[in-house]
């Protein structure tokens, strides 16, 4: 099934105002190959086609949206310290609000990235050797800026409310042929902000039974250690190819939410992630960044049988592809001999 249409979904902030949202609703289309592997029916929701070619079009755009309806008639500067896909859509919801971004970005940031960020309309600062450089340098201009408004990554109410309208589209798009239910939702988690939203939209609907497969990788896996601890704690450091989900501590009310019964957290490796990226690209010619392909791996390589065995062949499942950037020879370069072989045997 595929169905798409321009900004249906209004959340709270937004109904008494005309004004054109930043996102959109994404197609929900139903994977023949994902599901001949699951064993059920597998639908992709496919917010690689968001704005800004994220699910961050989502959450950082009803964020720059609230502050825009904040203050009416008055310019803003947005400031965001990600050089990844949230410093993008920071960038591409501000464009759209007729206000300005600069990002600031370390200088680990890829040239490539850089441009897609200048490429959008946004201004790009390097400094610093780390996001935390960047961001204490952030909160400084924003500081000293009257119209600045610092825009977060993944941590804020406004985001978590901007990502749940992925729910209230699922919801509204009757998956679910005939009426059906919704079964399972996969998606991938860095910070947070996509979990939070989700989770959020699904105990308001009083959907609490709902699995929820909470994917990390295993370099970057800062949800399943604060589970494990059952207390928020940091990660000594991120390591993955996954680099949109590197971030040492995810939110706090992340942690609180998956405490609920029905979130399921699977962890998975590089080599994992790379392989659910070729597949996708081999089965349904979709192209995203390993981060995205860590969630189809939940599918591909038999874990989603392991974590939900309660699903038949009728049950609907939703992947959340969150991003499209791939790059097969990063994959590879970033993958020991051993994965590489993984990968292979997967495309054989």
């Amino acid at each position: 099934m595929v169905t798409t249409e321009a900004n249906p979904v209004q959340p709270s902030s937004a109904s008494s105002s005309s004004q054109k949202l930043p996102w959109i609703r994404t197609p929900l289309i139903e994977s023949n190959a994902l599901s001949k592997v699951a064993g059920c029916r597998v639908h992709m929701k496919m917010d690689m086609f968001q704005p800004a070619g994220s699910f961050k079009s989502r959450g950082i755009g009803n964020y720059c949206l609230k502050a825009v309806l904040s203050r009416p008639n008055r310019p803003i500067h947005f400031y965001s310290s990600s050089g990844g896909n949230a410093g993008l859509a920071a960038v591409t919801a501000s464009k759209s609000l007729g206000q300005h971004a600069t990002v600031i970005v370390p200088t680990t940031t890829t040239p490539l990235m850089k441009s897609k960020i200048q490429a959008a309309g946004g201004t790009v600062i390097t400094h610093g050797a780390s996001w935390s450089d960047a961001d204490a340098h952030t909160r400084a201009l924003v500081a000293a800026d009257p119209i600045g408004v610092y825009c977060p990554p993944f941590d804020a109410e406004d985001i978590w409310e901007g990502n749940k309208t992925l729910v209230d589209e699922l919801l509204d798009e009757a998956v679910l042929e005939g009426g059906q239910a919704l079964d399972a939702i996969i998606l991938s988690v860095g910070g947070g902000g996509l979990f939070c939203g989700v989770q959020i939209g699904l105990l308001e609907r009083g959907l609490a039974h709902i699995p929820l497969i909470a994917v990390e990788p295993e370099g970057a896996a800062g949800l399943a250690a604060c589970l494990k601890a059952g207390k928020l704690v940091e990660l000594d450091g991120v390591s993955s190819i996954a680099t949109s989900l590197g971030t040492r501590r995810v939110a706090r009310r992340a942690f609180e939410l998956a405490r609920h019964g029905n979130v399921r957290s699977v962890v998975l490796s590089d080599a994992q992630a790379a392989m659910g990226t070729v597949r996708l690209m081999d089965d349904e010619r979709v192209a995203v960044e390993p981060a995205c392909g860590i969630s189809a791996a939940v599918v591909y390589d038999n874990v989603l049988r392991k974590v939900c065995p309660e699903l038949g062949t009728g049950s609907n499942v939703v992947v959340v592809v969150c991003g499209g950037l791939c790059n097969p020879p990063l994959c590879s370069s970033h993958c020991t001999q051993a994965e590489l072989t993984i990968v292979r045997a997967h495309r054989e």
